[in-house]
């Protein structure tokens, strides 16, 4: 049974339809990559398999469970796309990361022993256990980002989502957080991850969905980066950070 199945998924803002009929699965322990242009409805996508925008037609079933009847939360961990940990209250990593095992307690309950040794253990898989009690404002952008995985790593996830987690941090951070996605696909958890360049991940992931004007036009192997963003000292600078014309090829590169 796939964790994931999304069939002829449709998508609109503003009376304008940004996704088009898309189809997709993942299948358990499976690592998908969503790629594509700017603008391509990659993100609106996810959002959509994670209940935060509406579906405007088509369905989307999470483990074999209409959306809207899908209670189980706790099974997938999300990381949306960066805009940084902080949320304007002051808060430490570790209550950032805490926020991702609310699902695996009762309303109002305090935290438990499990609770605390996940937000530990994800701390220390993304290699910030020396900064639990630091304040997410005070941290580097690579490290908020650490602190976003890190807080769906807590959920210990069946299925992993991730918006662009690598774009705009560098090549040591980038390899760093390939290395904590790969070690949780190791343990059979599923990914689906938006990308614009796959980098250290390339050789990890079965499967690429590319669309283009809102609509699958790719489902198979995922592309091999050639020229300079085969380098993996390449550091791809997101078209959105400086003004970029968002004229990228079918693969979302430059």
């Amino acid at each position: 049974m796939p964790v994931l199945t999304v069939r002829g998924a449709t998508v609109s803002y503003g009376g304008r339809a940004v996704v088009r009929g898309a189809d997709l699965a993942v299948a358990p322990g499976e690592a998908v990559a969503l790629m594509g242009a700017n603008g391509s409805g990659k993100s609106t996508l996810i959002k959509a398999v994670a209940g935060l925008v509406p579906l405007a037609g088509g369905t989307i079933e999470l483990f074999g469970t209409p959306q809207k009847r899908f209670r189980d939360w706790r099974r997938i961990g999300y990381v949306p796309q960066r805009t940084g940990a902080a949320s304007g209250v002051p808060s430490t990593a570790a209550e950032v990361v805490s926020q991702g095992r609310l699902a695996h307690r009762l309303l109002g309950m305090p935290a438990r022993r499990a609770d605390r040794d996940a937000v530990a253990r994800s701390l220390a898989e993304v290699g910030l256990a020396d900064h639990a009690h630091c304040s997410v404002d005070t941290l580097s952008g690579g490290q908020q980002q650490r602190v976003l995985i890190a807080r769906a790593l807590a959920t210990d996830p069946d299925l992993l989502i991730m918006d662009e987690p690598t774009v705009g941090v560098d090549a040591e951070t980038q390899t760093a957080l390939a290395a904590v996605i790969a070690d949780r696909i190791d343990a059979g958890c599923a990914v689906l991850l938006v990308t614009h360049e796959l980098g250290p991940l390339t050789d990890r992931l079965d499967r690429a969905v590319v669309l283009a004007d809102g609509k699958v036009v790719h489902d198979g192997a995922p592309p091999r980066p050639v020229g300079e963003h085969a380098d993996p000292a390449h550091e791809h600078v997101h078209p959105h950070a400086n003004g970029h014309n968002g004229t990228d090829d079918l693969w979302g590169g430059k």
